[in-house]
């Protein structure tokens, strides 16, 4: 098993940035055949191999990655330089606890006028902060539920950002702690409901 790099606390403030790295045209690759790797818009990738391929009338190394997603079937092809930038190992499973616990620092994320909540919710979902993700997904369950006590629907715009959130978070954490989507869910509220 490669070497992993993980999570140090003051890393959490972007945890799809894990690894820093130099951007270079001439750069090395950091993933290999076999990797498995988190890409921001494709979700879990294998990379395939590596590609040299004539892009503009110049040679180019290219990851080739193949996405986990069953929504996916298709193959990208991701310049190596562009890649070591974009592309991350996944979280350990210590990782996410950490990630969870620490979710619970960023407590009163509601706002109640809802053009505003949504505004603020989108720009938390575009930073990439898990732990903040993680917090706003509670607060918007907890929420619904109060909603539904009072016989009430859930707000449609803040269901349409719960989705988005946990459709970014969930997929790697049940890839990671071999869980299904349903027991990724009730994982995550049982640890943000331990003491």
């Amino acid at each position: 098993m490669k070497n992993q790099p993980s999570l140090s606390v003051n890393r959490f403030s972007s945890p799809l940035r894990t690894q820093p790295v130099s951007p270079a045209s001439d750069a090395e690759p950091l993933f290999h055949a076999g990797d498995t790797v988190m890409h921001p818009s494709e979700g879990i990738c294998t990379v395939a191999g590596l590609r040299e391929m004539a892009f503009n009338g110049s040679m180019r190394k290219y990851y080739v990655l193949v996405p986990s997603s069953e929504k996916s079937s298709s193959t990208v092809y991701l310049p190596i330089d562009r890649g070591n930038t974009l592309l991350r190992r996944l979280l350990s499973e210590a990782d996410i606890r950490i990630l969870i616990r620490s979710s619970r620092d960023y407590a009163g994320l509601w706002i109640d006028d809802s053009k505003q909540r949504k505004e603020a919710f989108t720009r938390i979902l575009s930073e990439g902060n898990y732990a903040r993700i993680i917090r706003m997904i509670h607060e918007i369950h907890l929420e619904g539920e109060q909603r539904t006590k009072e016989g009430k629907r859930p707000c449609a715009s803040d269901e349409a950002v719960r989705m988005e959130a946990e459709r970014l978070l969930h997929q790697e954490f049940s890839y990671v702690l071999h869980m299904s989507l349903e027991d990724t869910v009730a994982f995550i509220i049982g640890e943000l409901n331990r003491a």
